[in-house]
């Protein structure tokens, strides 16, 4: 996947991915990770939600993902409830030093797909780069097996497989259709801008690193 050069030759497309998980897993990290190429050294805690767009290419396609960064708080549930409307996949996201984050994914994916069944999802574990690690690749493996997604470990600190986990889900979203049928489901120009589904929150808490 690659920066787009010549749009005008390509078919426009849009893809709403939303990234969700427990508090303090990395979420926002990845996502500035792969949109801006920075990683914040203090934690930043998401209030309510908040998106950044990135344009890629893919084949015949340039694509805009519309992604939404989510707050992992229990008492915010209901807000990333309402940021499903046209969403097309999930970033399921854990904390590989964390086992109550990598337990929590199974209630996640479940509400998730309460909302939206048929809706396509993967599993990351993030921040490999500590050492102190307490879930194994196995057991990372075995839930994505579980619920038939596809799995990746990655970390925000060191760019380790940032972008393939995003290339993951649009992979997912792209796989076995042809070309009319990804223009159909997801063309710019017959649905709804992705950004305006909700309102942008945009207020963010510094606490300690993550």
């Amino acid at each position: 996947m690659t920066e787009n050069n010549d749009k005008d030759n390509l078919n426009q497309i849009g893809l709403k991915i939303l990234i969700i998980g427990d508090s303090q897993v990395g979420k926002t990290s990845l996502l500035l990770k792969y949109v801006d190429n920075i990683f914040p050294e203090e934690h930043i805690g998401t209030i309510g939600v908040e998106y950044k767009d990135k344009y890629v290419t893919r084949g015949k396609f340039n694509i805009r993902l519309s992604i939404w960064d989510t707050a992992g708080q229990e008492r915010f549930r209901s807000i990333t409830k309402n940021i499903f409307r046209n969403a097309n996949g999930v970033l399921f996201v854990y904390d590989v030093t964390v086992k109550k984050s990598f337990e929590s994914i199974r209630e996640w994916i479940k509400d998730t797909q309460k909302i939206d069944k048929d809706i396509k999802g993967i599993i990351l574990g993030n921040k490999i780069d500590l050492d102190n690690k307490v879930v194994g690749k196995d057991y990372l493996e075995d839930l994505g097996k579980k619920f038939e997604m596809p799995v990746l470990e990655v970390s925000a600190k060191d760019n380790i497989n940032v972008a393939e986990g995003f290339n993951l889900i649009v992979d997912e979203l792209l796989k076995d259709k042809t070309e009319e049928e990804i223009i159909e489901l997801y063309s710019r120009k017959n649905k709804s801008d992705l950004s305006i589904n909700t309102n942008k929150t945009d207020v963010r808490q510094k606490t300690r690193c993550c």
